[in-house]
């Protein structure tokens, strides 16, 4: 048996059954994240180059399968990756019944993450931007209900990934010629030019970001916000693959000071229009691009990056405790915007006055969630951020000055978010409106977002 098998293909195969019997939502629901939960497992516990025993029988996964001529290869040092990616997609599809998602949430989110597997998967790398495509296809019925007219905000999505795919195979027609003459400056300037467009456009990189807040704001909250922690988070690991597989990528000084100057950029943008945002959904939206930013700025810190080996550098292990707290962050974030939602005629500060008082619960969940997303202590957001500080400092100390700002206006936002939900009379009542279900899943999910903080991987 081939781990491509297993963590492409049978995911693969269960969304197309799922999509079959998409109706029943709360079977698919439960199904799609058990399934995930078991993948995430075996990813971890299931080591690919020892042979396995159960009672009589015994087989020997193998790293490769070749499909129509090209090669997908999910080798041993990429089992923590696969690991961490389905125990996510498993985290997000408990919480999609209860946040009224949609039927096609997880059928087509399991597909997404098949797809974007198989983008990580795939030799050679020029594959894996027509998978991200196809993946950004997917996503349009997933944001957008059928029979819904389709928002500028997505329309601005599938067109900046449509635009990214062919610089990224442009990258791959001129890669080769600047891997035969590293010392050329006008080889390396051709072959990099591209692919940071290709980057910057997948990535939603300023100043192509203008997509996510006006998704985040179009959108269902729990769609838009799998979404925008999924794709870019992929195709940012995706990214991490052209350093490990070209050195003289990973031995230009250049490269990791343009991506920590964006990212530097991104935090303090993001921060700032979230100092004076005034609609819930595009507050998350701008704190997807600051956490976008913090990654680029992750990935910046040239402090010998390397994801094939069994430790990662201190970069790389920032970046994927970012991904981490990313990922609860914004998952408890949109199941309780997703319940304010349903109560309230829309996502302006206007339209949720007082709100908090009606579903305390959501409220809170919405406003700790925010606060992880700035670095909060004690929350998730908080040790990765800390320990980005502590590397940043060695190399450009005036950066942690411009992070911290946008960080702080982040926190401005969430802030002014908090005055606005608990807004109201002094006669007002307070009332728990959640039901049980709803209370144990947000409950959880803070629970995470404060044992992450106290737990860090960093």
């Amino acid at each position: 048996m081939s781990a491509p098998l297993l963590w492409i293909f049978f995911p693969g195969f269960l969304a197309i059954l799922l999509f079959v019997f998409r109706k029943l939502e709360k079977a698919t629901a439960f199904i799609g994240a058990m399934v995930a939960f078991a993948l995430a497992v075996l990813a971890w516990k299931m080591p690919l180059s020892d042979l396995i025993s159960f009672g009589p029988w015994s087989f020997q996964f193998t790293s490769s399968m070749s499909v129509l001529g090209r090669q997908l290869v999910l080798a041993d040092n990429t089992r923590s990756i696969l690991g961490l990616i389905y125990l996510m997609t498993a985290f997000w599809f408990g919480g999609a019944f209860k946040a009224r998602a949609g039927s096609l949430f997880v059928p087509l989110g399991l597909g997404i993450v098949t797809l974007l597997t198989a983008a990580l998967a795939v030799k050679p790398f020029l594959y894996a931007a027509l998978f991200i495509q196809i993946a950004a296809f997917m996503s349009v019925p997933l944001l957008s209900s059928p029979g819904q007219q389709v928002g500028r905000g997505i329309l601005r999505f599938l067109t900046f990934q449509t635009v990214g795919t062919p610089f990224i195979l442009l990258t791959g027609w001129l890669i080769t010629g600047a891997e035969a003459v590293p010392g050329d400056n006008t080889s390396f300037l051709r072959t990099i030019i591209p692919l940071g467009f290709g980057f910057s456009f997948l990535l939603a990189v300023f100043p192509f970001h203008t997509w996510v807040s006006m998704l985040a704001e179009e959108a269902h909250p729990y769609a838009a916000a799998f979404i925008l922690f999924l794709l870019p988070g992929i195709v940012s690991i995706f990214g991490l693959g052209f350093f490990e597989s070209y050195a003289w990528m990973r031995n230009s000084p250049i490269i990791f000071t343009v991506l920590r100057l964006t990212g530097v950029i991104m935090v303090v943008t993001g921060g700032g229009m979230a100092a004076f945002q005034t609609h819930l959904g595009r507050m998350l939206g701008y704190a997807v691009t600051v956490d976008i930013g913090l990654s680029l700025i992750s990935i910046g810190i040239h402090r010998g990056i390397n994801i094939g080996a069994t430790g990662f550098s201190p970069s790389i292990s920032i970046f994927f405790a970012l991904f981490l707290s990313r990922g609860l962050a914004l998952g408890v974030w949109a199941l309780a915007l997703s319940t304010i939602q349903d109560r309230s005629k829309g996502m302006s500060f206007r339209e949720v006055q007082g709100i908090g008082r009606m579903l305390p619960l959501a409220a809170v969940a919405v406003i700790l969630a925010h606060f992880s997303m700035a670095g909060y202590p004690l929350l998730a957001g908080f040790p990765p951020r800390l320990a980005l500080f502590g590397e940043l400092g060695q190399i450009s100390p005036l950066s942690i000055f411009w992070v911290l700002a946008g960080s702080f206006g982040l926190l401005a936002g969430g802030l002014r978010s908090l005055a606005v939900l608990v807004m109201g009379e002094k006669n007002d009542p307070w009332r728990i409106n959640e039901n049980r279900a709803l209370i144990l899943l947000l409950g959880l999910g803070v629970a995470a977002l404060f044992l992450a903080g106290l737990y860090p991987l960093v």
